[in-house]
């Protein structure tokens, strides 16, 4: 069964939703067949159809989700998309290389006691976007920060609190907060949101003066991109839930015009072609 994005699922974007150029600037880049992907059902669009921004480059999906959209999509989740007792500490190994050079970051600014060594109401807050498994709530916790988890999954919610870990229900858009945050992170997140700039504006006015953003998302400038277009097999065209696909300097850019100056970067061993930088707060 067939859906235009004209349906009540998708919304078109009417401008490039990076530099807001007009869409007679943005040509047809790709199109992709999503009806593979694990969380796809019959009453979802089939076809994915992208386009290039002539005017910043950017490479975006032709149209999102509505509010009845993202129901159908996030009504159900990959397993690794959840937290479950039995892999807790694959998820420590995995998550406990970033939190410890995030931390080491913060601690430039504010000490090592300051950020390591505090306990209780005094501890640093690191705030999760779209949490999923929940591996880097778990580590953040750990090496003692007061870490919360959202997540816009009700099942991962509660799977999360019933570990004893603090999370809330909510869409990044709609969250409100009154914690100064030390760190926030959105690993693998921005691909998924529609308005990234607002997203990243957001995060800045969440922030504290000195707080990090950790982020994480696929990177379209790397070799392994390169050898998947060549051979016409990269995944992430018919990935259901993206919108977006940056690269280093794109993404870098973005930052930069929020308010953020990039002081790390290194290859994700979680994904494929996904990169993370850190960027500190440095205006508002």
């Amino acid at each position: 069964m067939e859906f235009s994005s004209a349906t009540p699922l998708k919304d078109r974007f009417t401008a490039c939703p990076i530099c807001a150029a007009s869409l007679d600037r943005c040509s047809a880049h790709k199109s992709a067949d999503c009806s593979y992907h694990p969380l796809y059902t019959p009453t979802l669009p089939r076809i994915m159809t992208w386009l290039r921004c002539e005017d910043c480059a950017h490479v975006f999906t032709d149209s999102y989700w509505t509010a009845e959209g993202e129901r159908q999509v996030f009504s159900t989740a990959h397993a690794y998309q959840l937290p479950a007792a039995q892999q807790v500490e694959s998820l420590r190994n995995v998550w406990a290389p970033t939190v410890h050079r995030v931390a080491d970051r913060l601690c430039e600014l504010r000490g090592r006691e300051a950020v390591l060594g505090r306990v209780g109401a005094q501890r640093p807050v690191w705030l999760d976007i779209g949490f999923g498994a929940g591996g880097l709530v778990m580590v953040a916790e750990e090496f003692g920060f007061s870490a919360l988890g959202v997540d816009v999954r009700e099942r991962a919610v509660i799977e999360l609190q019933s570990l004893g870990y603090r999370a809330i229900c909510s869409s990044f858009e709609t969250l409100q907060l009154d914690e100064p945050l030390a760190v926030l992170s959105m690993a693998d997140v921005l691909e998924h949101l529609a308005d990234p700039v607002a997203a990243l504006r957001k995060v800045n006015a969440l922030l504290a003066a000195d707080g990090l953003l950790y982020i994480s998302c696929p990177n379209s400038d790397t070799a392994t991109w390169r050898q998947w277009e060549a051979a016409n097999t990269n995944p992430y065209w018919g990935e259901l839930e993206h919108y977006h696909n940056f690269s280093r300097g794109r993404l870098i850019g973005l930052l930069q015009a929020a308010g953020f100056a990039v002081v790390d970067y290194f290859v994700s061993a979680r994904y494929y072609s996904c990169m993370e930088i850190v960027a500190r707060k440095i205006s508002a």
